[in-house]
């Protein structure tokens, strides 16, 4: 089998379970339907996460092109979908225990 197929199989199947989970507990502590403090907790995670989305970009484009010298940055594409989904989740996570 080939390797990219079981990498993609395998991050398929742990992003359902893991977006499943998130879900499930999301429901569980916010409620649904949503009122206007989960409203106001997904804005803010959300552009917390656009935040932290631009600066990751912005560190490894810089690293790969001083220290690497790669200009295909193979990795870079991971890293940024990454950022986004843990750094949601954890934004997310943060401002509801907050607010």
């Amino acid at each position: 089998m080939n390797e990219l197929a079981l990498v993609s199989l395998i991050a398929l199947i742990g992003g359902g379970l893991l977006g499943y989970f998130m879900t499930r507990t999301i429901v569980n502590n916010i409620g649904l339907p949503s009122d206007e403090r989960a409203k106001e907790i997904a804005k803010i995670s959300a552009m917390r996460t656009l935040e932290l989305v631009l600066l990751v970009t912005v560190v490894s484009l810089y690293y790969s092109w001083l220290v690497l010298r790669d200009e295909r940055c193979t990795n870079l594409a991971g890293l940024i979908f990454a950022t986004i989904f843990f750094g949601n989740l954890a934004f997310r996570a943060y401002y509801s225990r907050r607010m």
